[in-house]
């Protein structure tokens, strides 16, 4: 065999002699990927170009083949849009609770997604997930940052700092306690802040009410300036202020009325009333059981316009707990 004849049988070998167009389209025809164009020599094996298309599954192939052979319809490869799953991202402090709501990671079937920490909170990240990234499936996937939110800082409050409550409030035997005392604090009732810190990676704060009794500013509850009157000499004088010598009120009394008279607690009768030693002013570890009958003295108005009972113990409850 002579060298040109062999040169004549390699070309024919290996040249391309046939072309075959792929095309990606969705199940109407349009087009989800620019199409591919693929050479060979007629009979050899050909390998379809698969392409992973974000937000797209492959549904269905026309005019498939295997080998290269003419065809003018070339093969097309058909896709479904198709809605990936979520990524859930939750964030936990060390007690387990989300310290904010969770977060949806939401994209396109088959695009890359990165789940990442709290930007307020990433420094007090103690446990971070070894691989927070990868891709949208159909398969809902879930990370977990968890947090040690725990450091808290003193903060300054004046001595006349009270909360009021907004509604029945949840009190915590310490800051960041895992779980509520199982006694709410009633609505509509005032209370002495002695304390105050506040949670260093975010804008909460904790106010101590005496002993092992805190609340967060997340309850439903606003802080109140009171300013403080102690009764004058003069007031110690008038009929108004009899019986009520060397007592300290938050507010200034503008009436008052004796009926010495025996009345029910209106309240849960699996609750508490707080006892106060004045009114506004310090609480008392004694407590009034709901339903419990009581002995009132007498019933004083202050100028915030609240109406106090003075119980025949000396204690002050307000006047709206009880069937007067």
């Amino acid at each position: 065999m002579t060298d040109s004849l062999i040169s004549q049988k390699i070309k024919k070998i290996h040249r391309n002699d046939v072309s075959i167009t792929i095309r990606y389209i969705d199940s109407v025809g349009n087009p989800v990927s620019d199409s591919v164009t693929v050479e060979g020599h007629y009979l050899d094996k050909l390998d379809i170009p698969w392409k992973s298309i974000p937000g797209y599954v492959l549904s269905s192939i026309q005019h498939f083949q295997q080998s290269f052979i003419p065809s003018e319809e070339g093969i097309s490869l058909i896709y479904a849009q198709q809605i990936a799953a979520p990524v859930i991202v939750y964030h936990r402090n060390i007690n387990g609770e989300l310290i904010s709501n969770p977060q949806y990671l939401t994209g396109d079937l088959n695009k890359t997604y990165q789940a990442q920490p709290l930007d307020d909170a990433a420094k007090y990240l103690i446990k971070n997930q070894k691989s927070a990234n990868g891709t949208f499936s159909n398969e809902v996937k879930e990370y977990e940052f968890v947090y040690n939110t725990a450091s808290l800082e003193n903060v300054d409050i004046p001595d006349n700092l009270f909360v009021q409550t907004l509604s029945n409030s949840n009190v915590f035997e310490k800051p960041n306690a895992p779980y509520a005392l199982e006694k709410q604090l009633p609505y509509n009732t005032s209370w002495h802040v002695y304390k105050a810190l506040k949670e260093t990676y975010r804008e909460i704060y904790w106010y101590n009410l005496g002993g092992s009794t805190w609340i967060s500013s997340q309850e439903n509850i606003k802080t109140l300036n009171i300013k403080n009157y102690t009764m004058t000499q003069k007031m110690l004088n008038t009929p108004l202020a009899s019986n009520v010598d060397n007592i300290s009120f938050t507010y200034q009394i503008i009436d008052s009325i004796d009926i010495n008279k025996k009345v029910k607690i209106l309240y849960y009768s699996d609750q508490n009333i707080t006892a106060w030693e004045t009114p506004y002013g310090d609480m008392n570890s004694k407590h009034y059981k709901g339903s419990q009958q009581v002995f009132v003295i007498r019933l004083i108005q202050l100028d915030n316009q609240s109406i106090w009972a003075q119980i025949d113990d000396g204690y002050y409850i307000e006047s709206k707990y009880l069937n007067l």
